[in-house]
């Protein structure tokens, strides 16, 4: 609520000020008014835009020059040291006995391998820790996360290392192709994150930011966060047909994006699956249909049945004897997997590598052939040992596949049956799941009968490259949806029959009604990107010395009370107001910044000339 900082007393709006923004897509906005107008954003100052995508199972990084927005600039020579050349590294940290940095990527991966036994319990090595901010509703800086060796570390420290890393590899990398360092402050930051993340662990990640270096403060304008399946949108608009998989041998023209043209993007990650649903503008930006939807049906989901086959094969009690002996050969075990997971094609059997110590382990006088050979017989699976090799038939894997597969192709089936995606152009399937053979196949299956099937080639960097794009135009997605309803507690004046009796108070003459929520903008309405919410306010006092506006959020429309069930407070901003010249004639502005991925709020005292600004904190409330 907006109240006096000294001793509580609440202050109550004056008037709105602002006009509904121009929108040549007007016949889509439906009745709605809003008290919002356009607030654009200069790019300018920065001369590089780089970009991090933090992933589930593998990152990377791209950059590009403005003076030349359409080279953008990868590291395709991950694991190079350790015989790969891929486009991504493992999302892998090691640190030290002191929680110091040690390494990050295949470079964890190998130094964790080369540990003794002894070595490896006194270090931390954490892999696929990002889903721990996924539909994580009690986030917060102090949550921690369970290294390898069972040690806690706060989540906070591990992204931040993990940033740094990918931070300072970009900028080496800029600074071997110009010739010299760049400066820090020229260079502007992207942050991908999946689009159905909730969003204090989108604060969360741009806490992980500051703590990294790269921003110098929590709010800075300097780092933006993109959404995964935006991003990949904007990428995937800009390609020619001859860069999809498969365009030449089933013919497919070149994507158009004539204004009313709806598609959708399916980003199939290692964690999550995101899916957006956008329409062309008549300007050719982008507005959100819906919602962004999806849920953690990556490709972890096969890696949890590829867990529960060998389980099955050898026995809980051998495999957690063996992790409990062997951590480092047990995550080389799962690493391999993932890899050979990523390039499966439909018919095709796995060869999983086995390390050295597993293929030479023993559990109650069990050998590992000798286990794989009763499987096999008793259950009449295809599976078998092969020279070092957990050999599965491609029906096994298939298996492995199929719950995963049905539930991305049922959630996009239910997302076309909707009335206004009837007449749907196109499916673009992006990220690191999507280079998987099952999947390209599963959905073209089911779906290329009604609308065109897409997958880019380099399919995993779709997201990354997008995001470079965005960090050039954040303005390209021109409308989203609004996934909450947003306001400010205050008072108004109290009017019979209108307001709650048990909410009547007397303060300084008048007779209000407090924990109002002043709407900022409500659940499903459709906002523009960057158009502001304006709103003054006025003491209600005399002599008071300052505001504290405290923000809220509910799931449902028509909310009046702060009070109600199923509103939280997600917020506050307090605004200082030293100079009592005009005592309660003094106004306070408060500006709402919306329709981009994170909501800015500013607050401006006319009298002193304060300014505060924040990004509504999701995290410390």
């Amino acid at each position: 609520m907006a109240e006096k900082c000294d001793d509580g007393e609440r202050s109550r709006p004056v008037s709105g000020v602002g006009e509904v923004s121009d929108d040549p897509d007007t016949e889509d906005q439906g009745s709605e008014e809003h008290c919002f107008e356009s607030c654009p954003v200069d790019v300018n100052e920065y001369k590089i835009i780089a970009a991090i995508d933090f992933g589930t199972t593998f990152s990377g990084y791209a950059y590009s020059f403005t003076g030349n927005k359409e080279a953008i600039w990868t590291n395709k020579n991950w694991g190079q040291t350790q015989g790969f050349l891929l486009q991504k590294t493992p999302t892998c940290l090691l640190l030290d006995p002191d929680g110091k940095f040690s390494a990050f990527g295949f470079e964890a991966v190998s130094k964790y391998n080369e540990l003794s036994e002894e070595e490896a319990v006194t270090h931390y090595y954490f892999d696929r820790f990002k889903m721990k901010l996924y539909d994580n509703k009690e986030l917060h800086t102090e949550l921690t996360l369970v290294a390898a060796n069972g040690q806690l570390i706060y989540a906070v420290d591990v992204f931040a290392h993990s940033l740094y890393f990918m931070q300072r590899h970009l900028l080496k990398a800029v600074e071997a192709q110009v010739g010299y360092q760049p400066d820090p402050g020229s260079v502007r930051w992207v942050i991908t994150v999946p689009a159905i993340w909730d969003e204090n662990a989108k604060q969360f990640m741009r806490e992980s930011a500051f703590k990294a270096g790269i921003i110098e403060s929590k709010h800075s304008d300097q780092l933006l966060i993109a959404l995964e399946p935006e991003a990949a949108s904007l990428h995937c608009r800009s390609l020619p047909a001859n860069t999809f998989i498969g365009s030449e041998s089933e013919g497919a023209n070149n994507p158009s994006f004539e204004p009313g043209t709806k598609y959708l993007v399916v980003d199939a990650g290692g964690g999550t699956i995101d899916v957006v649903a956008h329409k062309i503008r008549k300007d050719g930006r982008v507005r959100e249909m819906f919602r962004a939807s999806g849920g953690a049906w990556g490709g972890t989901i096969v890696d949890r049945q590829f867990l529960n086959l060998i389980d099955r094969v050898f026995g809980e009690d051998f495999m957690n004897e063996f992790q409990r002996e062997y951590q480092k050969d047990y995550q080389e075990l799962l690493q391999d997997f993932e890899i050979k997971k990523r390039s499966d094609s439909e018919s095709q059997s796995v060869r999983v590598s086995l390390p050295y110590n597993f293929c030479n382990f023993k559990y109650d006088d069990k050998t590992v052939p000798q286990l794989i050979k009763t499987f096999a017989d008793s259950t009449k699976e295809g599976v078998k040992f092969s020279s070092g090799k957990l050999v599965l038939s491609s029906d096994v894997v298939s298996a492995l596949f199929d719950d995963a597969l049905k539930q991305i192709t049922d959630h996009v089936e239910s997302l076309l049956e909707k009335p206004k995606m009837k007449d749907t152009k196109y499916i673009f399937l992006v990220g690191g799941f999507a280079e998987c053979g099952r999947l390209q196949a599963a959905v073209k299956d089911k779906f290329s009968d009604r609308v065109t099937v897409l997958v880019p080639e380099e399919a995993s960097l779709a997201v990354v490259r997008g995001a470079v794009t965005f960090g050039h135009d954040p303005g390209a997605i021109g409308q989203r949806i609004c996934r909450y309803t947003y306001g400010v507690g205050s008072y108004l004046p109290f009017e019979e029959g209108v307001h709650r009796e048990d909410l009547k108070v007397e303060s300084d003459g008048m007779t209000l009604c407090k924990n109002i929520l002043q709407l900022w903008a409500e659940a499903g309405e459709i906002i523009g990107h960057n158009e502001v919410w304006r709103e003054s306010y006025t003491p209600i006092i005399s002599n008071q010395k300052g505001i504290i506006f405290e923000f809220y959020r509910s799931s449902r429309r028509g909310v009046m009370y702060t009070d109600e069930e199923g509103v939280e407070k997600c917020g506050f901003l307090i605004i200082e107001m030293p100079d009592v010249t005009g005592d309660r004639s003094r106004s306070v502005d408060l500006e709402v910044v919306f329709g981009g991925t994170e909501i800015k709020v500013i607050g401006f005292d006319h009298t002193s000339n304060n300014r505060r600004e924040t990004y509504i904190d999701f995290l410390s409330t």
